[in-house]
């Protein structure tokens, strides 16, 4: 669709979940605990609380502060009442002398005068008390939070995150979290501010006139039942959860939009290549429609019934006048009674505002509890450590997880190979045969429904996850680099001096190139190494594994983007990385594997070729088939080109 087009066709757009909820209105979950990408892991217990309660709960460990953060808006509530009644004593004193002013009470006047500036002092105090309190315990929280998902994140297995987009996990990891901040630094104790104005200004009221006090509460009871009717409905409920869905499922495909811009502006598609944004977008829109249009029936109604007050108060006050006694003193009361009515919108809408904040922070302390929830890599009660790094699959068969809880087609099926010690064993095979689900097994990215993959002749899943990661160490295709310098991105952690680093860069081929950066080593790559080619970036990963020097070493693809001079560089490299270690290469290109010891043919799952080159080439028919087609693929050239094109390999000329 153009541009031109796309703009007036949302004003008729309506959501699917908003057709969804009007056919079945039972079958939508109003819940709003439920993230696509962010699931409650299997076999774990919902979180016993949800809200505020177990926003508070995050908190536990800053009670005290928010006690006292609260504590302190209360009172700088309380204070800002002062100047309101000191103008109500200076009204009835004026009032009852207003024919003799000189004979009004001087002291009482300086008094209020005086109250009134200590108490826009003590409230200005009490104000930045409350809000100190409230952001150090907020900002507190905010760490233990985002520390408690970092650390969630890296013990949950890695295949977790292929199936999740990024922008998904953006907005729990920042937004909600954000939102939490948010609400305990600002919305807490501005909450506890809103509640207690009205309440203490009534209370107050109440001693200067009860029956006039009363008619300030009906309005705000009718305001409460109001919203009460909105918010509880099951309608109201979907249209918010449906809002918040489909703005991550928009935010996400908007990241992968961003990311693949290059491609979408080479091939000339920026209107028609992502179908799924503008679906998605329209998707949002049709939500924020439902939303708005749901609420504004009882929002209506809502702001018109706050500031009622008056409307109760004058025909009161008329049909009180007539029978008041002292005259003077009714008319102060009835005063301050409208001065009170008039100011009355403000902090009964904020603490309304407030209220409806709920929503949000509960939204988002479910998605920040579901990922808190996710199932972790099982770690054994007594971990095994290898005495060799013999590398097995015996038996192996293994199926992705569906989103949808349906089968998924079996990636490997009853897979068995071993990689000894001091050996290099290549796995080849067609695209999806289940090379990479090899690589992803041995690192324990998931783990095989059947079978084993055997370490020294222990089970992964027996050892411990860091003495795993510890022994092995991973090049694949797609290798990402972290904001900082090149140095920093091949130790990775690792301690390893300045000289050890230079070596382990010559070995990957990659020193000339980095020496020739602005500030050589000392330069900061752009995010995942945009500064870089993709060759590059590959060499630097081949430099991490060099110099961390593991005995299990996966090569997943390794050379993809390397051109042929780098790769036969970098080849030469890992073979000296290979020497006394389990190297398992995983190849696309045949000649990556040809001088294996031992080459392992996969197809559709299962292993149809075991053994040398030579061997494969005699026996295996899918492997000679693969020699072929990349043989073939060698001496492919353009064809059926005009004579004329190009350049003139005699004259050199155009």
């Amino acid at each position: 669709m153009a541009s031109g087009e796309f703009r007036p066709a949302l004003k008729t757009i309506y959501s699917k979940a908003q057709a969804d909820y009007y056919a079945n209105p039972v079958a939508v979950d109003t819940t709003g605990t439920v993230s696509q990408g962010v699931t409650q892991g299997e076999g774990q217990e919902a979180t016993a609380k949800s809200g505020l309660p177990r926003l508070l709960e995050l908190a536990s460990g800053r009670t005290s502060m928010l006690v006292g953060a609260c504590l302190a808006a209360v009172a700088s509530s309380l204070v800002r009442l002062v100047p309101t009644f000191a103008v109500y004593a200076f009204v009835r004193e004026l009032i009852a002398h207003w024919d003799d002013t000189p004979a009004m009470d001087a002291s009482l006047m300086r008094t209020c005068a005086l109250a009134t500036i200590a108490a826009a002092v003590a409230g200005a105090l009490l104000s930045y008390l409350s809000l100190m309190l409230a952001h150090r315990a907020a900002f507190d929280v905010l760490l233990e939070v985002r520390t408690a998902l970092m650390g969630k994140l890296a013990r949950v297995p890695s295949g977790w995150f292929g199936g999740i987009r990024q922008g998904e996990l953006k907005k729990v990891l920042v937004d909600d979290v954000e939102m939490i901040e948010a609400f305990i630094g600002h919305n807490l104790q501005d909450t506890m501010s809103a509640v207690a104005m009205p309440l203490l200004t009534i209370v107050a009221m109440l001693f200067v006139d009860w029956r006039l006090a009363l008619l300030l509460i009906v309005p705000i009871v009718l305001s409460f039942a109001l919203l009460g009717s909105a918010l509880g409905s099951p309608e109201g409920s979907a249209c918010q959860v449906a809002m918040a869905r489909s703005l991550e499922r928009m935010n996400g495909t908007t990241v992968e939009y961003v990311h693949g811009m290059p491609v979408v502006k080479v091939f000339n598609r920026s209107d028609g290549a992502f179908a799924r944004l503008e679906e998605d977008a329209r998707e949002f829109v049709g939500n924020v429609k439902w939303a708005t249009w749901f609420n504004a029936r009882g929002m209506g109604k809502l702001y018109a019934a706050i500031g009622t007050q008056m409307l109760f108060l004058l025909p009161a006050v008329i049909f009180l006048a007539a029978t008041a006694a002292p005259y003077p003193e009714f008319v102060s009361k009835a005063l301050l009674f409208f001065l009170v009515g008039g100011a009355m919108k403000e902090p009964v809408l904020q603490m309304l505002v407030k209220a409806i904040s709920f929503t949000s922070v509960n939204a988002s302390v479910a998605r920040i509890d579901q990922v808190l929830a996710l199932e972790e890599v099982a770690e054994p009660e007594a971990p095994q450590t290898p005495s060799s790094y013999d590398l097995e699959f015996r038996d192996v068969t293994f199926a992705y997880p569906s989103d949808d809880g349906q089968a998924s087609p079996v990636a490997l099926d009853h897979v068995s190979f071993q990689v000894e010690q001091g050996s290099v064993v290549g796995v080849v095979g067609p695209s999806g045969s289940g090379k990479s689900t090899c690589a992803a097994l041995a690192l324990r990215f998931f783990d095989p429904q059947e079978g084993q993959v055997l370490l020294g002749g222990i089970d992964v899943r027996d050892m411990a996850s860091q003495d795993l990661a510890a022994c092995t160490s991973l090049v694949s295709q797609d290798t990402f680099l972290f904001h900082d310098t090149v140095e920093a991105n091949i130790l990775m952690g690792t301690k390893a001096t300045h000289e050890q680093v230079v070596g382990a860069a010559k070995a990957a081929r990659i020193h000339e190139v980095i020496e020739a950066l602005p500030q050589g080593y000392e330069t900061v790559l752009g995010e995942g190494g945009a500064s870089l080619s993709g060759g590059e970036r590959q060499r630097i990963a081949v430099a991490r594994v060099l110099l961390r020097d593991a005995p299990v070493v996966i090569l997943d693809e390794a050379t993809a983007y390397a051109d042929p001079d780098n790769e036969a560089q970098i080849q030469e490299g890992l073979s000296k990385l290979a020497a006394g270690k389990t190297v398992l290469v995983i190849a696309h290109r045949l000649k990556t594997v040809e001088g294996a010891d031992r080459i392992v043919v996969l197809d559709q799952g299962h292993v149809v070729g075991e053994g040398t080159h030579a061997e494969l080439l005699e026996a295996c028919a899918t492997y000679r088939a693969m020699v072929d087609a990349d043989r073939a693929r060698s001496r492919w050239a353009l064809s059926n080109m005009p004579e004329t094109a190009g350049l003139n390999a005699e004259s050199g000329e155009e």
